[in-house]
């Protein structure tokens, strides 16, 4: 009897997994927040107000279980993959399958089906990007789902505004909200960042490279949520700040843990997550959240810089933890600096820390087969126990293609400074590995091993048509404008 009482209830939990992943070809998840745009006019039906949250133990748990459910199934069910035989075939069929305003959220894509809201921020920064060219649908379909996306986080967080990593839906107009695997570093920079790209004022590039081929048409339905949730954000910003930021020192707390793009790794004050804290302070002014004050951001970079900066061994410290100060640790995710406009390669009295850190890289190895490694080495042991478990190397030597793509920008944007030829040479290296790989897979892997095979273990496989790909269509972008096409003197 009670063989048949558990099997029966891992049938029905499996049934409510599949019935709740907003994904699913038969789901029960309903879209709250839906956007279209009609001659450059985007109209609105906002139900967002419909939505509840669930946040007890067993919904907390059932969250989890769902999440992991689809990370293991996904490792044993073939993938879908573009039938095309060609870089922009590719790209197409991963635009039509993941800008796909017709479903809940904008994602990574396979077994990550809930919202992983840094997404908005971090790995889909430059899904606003005008001048990458595209026809009119695609980039309408861009708009449209970043914007219901952040319109879903937003509805969620003003019913439960208390910061979370991720949203994992739970019904029709239902979610839970949970935390992998800590308190998160990025999830307010990630809404912030979104609505600001969505009003125009972050541009969703690193550098206008050439003249944009679209128009931004969400200013107006931004303007709404932001009237609309305004006093949640202020609620969600003032949380994060006496959450994270110890006043004494001037720099994120060294005593908590903080689950960032990196959030597999156990990191007390990482670099990546004070440069966030910086960013998401200055977009919170931008967005009139805060008052504007330039000498704490100022006076805030400042201590950022002369906390991390190695300037003997040519990069940033990873994090402030004993371990990681002994042994001088190195992490990719210091490229953070690139997107949010905190260092940049263009700037004379920065430049030093882009040409110190591309030496330190190409030194060890860590753009090699081809870019970029999160570091030199494993590092099983500073991983959670699930990850370790499962997949032990996804935060230490295995190579992500989304800071690959920002190592490629930040080389482009360093040869068009000191015209150093071995810089466009090196990106150019990069680009043609990325290409011949889209080849091989048939896809835009998101991860892949030390040794550049997509990333595949026991319980774990790779996203392989990651909408990541956003980022190579501009480091490509970038590339071509700027090195290509750069006048010969």
């Amino acid at each position: 009897m009670l063989e048949l009482t558990l099997t029966s209830a891992l049938f029905l939990s499996i049934i409510a997994t599949y019935l709740t992943n907003p994904f699913a070809r038969f789901t029960i998840v309903r879209l709250p927040f839906r956007a279209k745009l009609i001659d450059r006019v985007v109209q609105t039906i906002d139900r967002n107000d419909k939505l509840k949250t669930h946040q007890g133990l067993l919904w907390r748990w059932f969250a989890i279980y769902q999440s992991g459910v689809y990370i293991i199934t996904t490792r044993y069910i073939n993938q879908p993959k573009s039938k095309s035989d060609t870089v922009e075939g590719i790209i197409a069929d991963i635009h039509k399958l993941r800008y796909n305003p017709k479903k809940l959220l904008l994602i990574s894509g396979d077994h990550f089906n809930a919202l992983f809201v840094r997404n908005l921020g971090v790995f889909y920064y430059p899904i606003l990007d005008r001048s990458i060219a595209s026809n009119q649908k695609d980039f309408n379909d861009r708009q449209t789902v970043y914007l219901q996306t952040v319109a879903y986080a937003l509805g969620v967080f003003n019913k439960h505004p208390e910061l979370s990593t991720t949203i994992v839906s739970m019904g029709p107009y239902s979610a839970t909200c949970v935390d992998f695997y800590s308190y998160p570093s990025d999830s307010l920079f990630g809404i912030l960042y979104a609505l600001a790209a969505l009003k125009g004022l972050e541009s969703a590039q690193p550098y206008s490279y050439q003249p944009p081929c679209h128009q931004l048409d969400t200013v107006a339905a931004t303007d709404v949520l932001l009237t609309t949730y305004k006093e949640t954000l202020r609620k969600l910003y003032r949380g994060y700040d006496q959450h994270v930021f110890d006043r004494t020192t001037g720099l994120i707390r060294t005593d908590i843990h903080m689950s960032g793009a990196k959030d597999i790794t156990r990191r007390s004050s990482a670099f990546y997550d004070n440069v966030i804290y910086w960013k998401t302070t200055q977009l919170a002014m931008k967005l009139g959240l805060i008052k504007s004050d330039q000498t704490r951001l100022d006076s805030l970079k400042q201590a950022i810089i002369d906390r991390f900066w190695l300037p003997d061994e040519g990069h940033f410290l990873e994090d402030l933890s004993a371990e990681g100060i002994k042994n001088k640790y190195y992490s990719s995710d210091w490229l953070i600096v690139l997107s949010t406009g905190f260092l940049s390669p263009l700037n004379p009295e920065e430049l030093q820390y882009f040409v110190r850190s591309v030496d330190y890289i190409h030194g060890q190895q860590i753009d090699r087969p081809f870019g970029l490694k999160y570091q030199q080495a494993t590092r099983a042991h500073r991983q959670f126990l699930a990850v370790r478990i499962a997949v032990a190397s996804y935060g230490g030597d295995a190579i992500w293609s989304f800071w690959g793509m920002e190592y490629i920008k930040a080389l482009t944007l360093m040869y068009k400074v000191t015209g150093d030829q071995a810089y466009a040479d090196e990106a150019n290296y990069q680009i043609k590995a990325y290409e011949a790989k889209m080849l091989e897979y048939g896809g835009f892997p998101e991860v892949y091993d030390a040794n550049g095979a997509i990333l595949k273990t026991l319980l774990y496989k790779s996203i392989l048509e990651t909408g990541w790909v956003i980022g190579f269509e501009q480091a490509r972008a970038m590339y071509q404008s700027l090195v290509v096409d750069r006048p010969k003197v």
